[in-house]
C-alpha cells in the first residue's frame, strides 16, 4: 500500500488526476454524522432479511433512508467532481456487510459487466465502520481500468465466493486472470485504514476484491452507490443485467432518465 491516491484535501485537480491514473481514489469524511447514523440504522434493518451477500441492492427505488441519501445528499456532486463530469445519474445502490468471522474473500472482479451500461461509471463505496485488512479492506489492481479488458461476470455463493462464470459463450468477455495466485505480477494495493464516513471512488472497470473479516468482534458495513457520468450509454446487452433494464431507454442512448435519474447537473 502507498499513499499516492489518499486524498485528504478538497483539491479537485489532485483527486481527478489520481482517479484517472489509478482507477480509484480515497475520499475522507464525505458523510455528515446525521447521514452516517441514518445509513447505519437502515443497513442494520435491511440485513435482518438474511439474504445472500450480494442480494441487498436497489433499495433506493423505495421510499426511505437509502432513497433520501441517493437523491438528496451531495453524493452526486462529489461523483461529478471526481469524474470531471457535468452531470451524474443514479444506477443503483448496494449493501456489503461482512460480519465478524466471515473469512470469505470476495473474488477479483470488475463491476461494469454486471450492468447495462457502456462508458464511464463510478462506484462510491462508503465505509460505515472502521475498515482495515483485518475486517475486510478492499484491494485494487492499480490502473487496471485502463487495460481495455472486459472480464467475464460470475456467480457467487451466499458469502460472495466464486462459483462459476456467466456469459461463458459470449466472445465479448475473457476470463479473469488469477490475480491471487500471482500477486507480485500486478500492482495490487489497499488502504490501511478507512474511518466511518470515508469513501472509495472507483471506476467500473477497475479490478478489485475484498479481504475476509478475520476478526471476532468487528463488523464491516459498506454502502455502495453506483453512478453513470458523461459519456455513459444504455446497453442492455445480456441476461446478467435484466434486473436493471429500462424499456424507456433506447440502446446507445445517454444513461440518464427513466429508472436512472440525473441527480446532479452543473448546467
Amino acid at each position: 500500500m502507498d499513499g499516492r491516491t489518499m486524498i485528504n484535501t478538497p483539491d479537485t485537480d489532485t483527486v481527478q488526476q489520481a482517479y484517472a491514473r489509478d482507477g480509484v481514489v480515497l475520499l475522507r469524511n464525505i458523510l455528515t454524522d446525521d447521514w452516517l447514523n441514518k445509513l447505519r440504522d437502515a443497513v442494520d434493518e435491511e440485513v435482518k432479511k438474511g439474504d445472500r451477500y450480494f442480494a441487498y441492492k436497489n433499495m433506493r427505488e423505495k421510499p426511505g433512508i437509502f432513497q433520501d441519501y441517493c437523491l438528496n445528499s451531495d453524493i452526486g456532486k462529489r461523483v461529478a467532481e471526481v469524474a470531471g463530469s457535468p452531470w451524474t445519474s443514479l444506477i443503483y445502490d448496494q449493501i456489503f456487510v461482512k460480519e465478524p468471522g466471515t473469512r470469505t474473500q470476495t473474488g477479483w472482479h470488475t463491476d461494469q459487466p454486471y450492468w447495462p451500461v457502456a462508458g464511464p461509471i463510478m462506484t462510491m463505496w462508503i465505509a460505515l465502520d472502521p475498515v482495515d485488512p483485518d475486517n475486510g479492506a478492499l484491494e485494487f489492481v492499480r490502473g487496471s481500468h485502463a487495460w481495455g479488458a472486459k472480464y467475464r461476470p460470475f456467480k457467487t455463493d451466499q458469502l460472495g465466493k466464486f462459483l462459476h462464470y456467466l456469459e461463458e459463450d459470449n466472445p465479448d468477455y475473457i476470463d479473469m486472470p488469477d490475480f491471487e495466485a500471482d500477486r507480485t505480477k500486478y500492482d495490487i494495493f489497499h488502504y490501511e485504514q478507512m474511518e466511518p464516513g470515508d469513501a472509495l471512488a472507483f471506476d467500473g472497470m477497475t479490478v478489485h476484491s475484498a479481504m475476509g473479516n478475520r476478526t471476532s468482534t468487528r463488523r464491516r458495513r459498506g454502502y455502495a452507490v453506483r453512478f453513470a457520468v458523461e459519456g455513459a450509454t444504455y446497453e442492455p446487452r445480456d441476461s446478467v443485467t435484466e434486473w436493471l433494464h429500462d424499456d424507456d431507454l433506447k440502446p446507445g442512448a445517454p444513461f440518464a432518465g427513466g429508472r436512472f435519474p440525473v441527480i446532479y447537473s452543473n448546467t
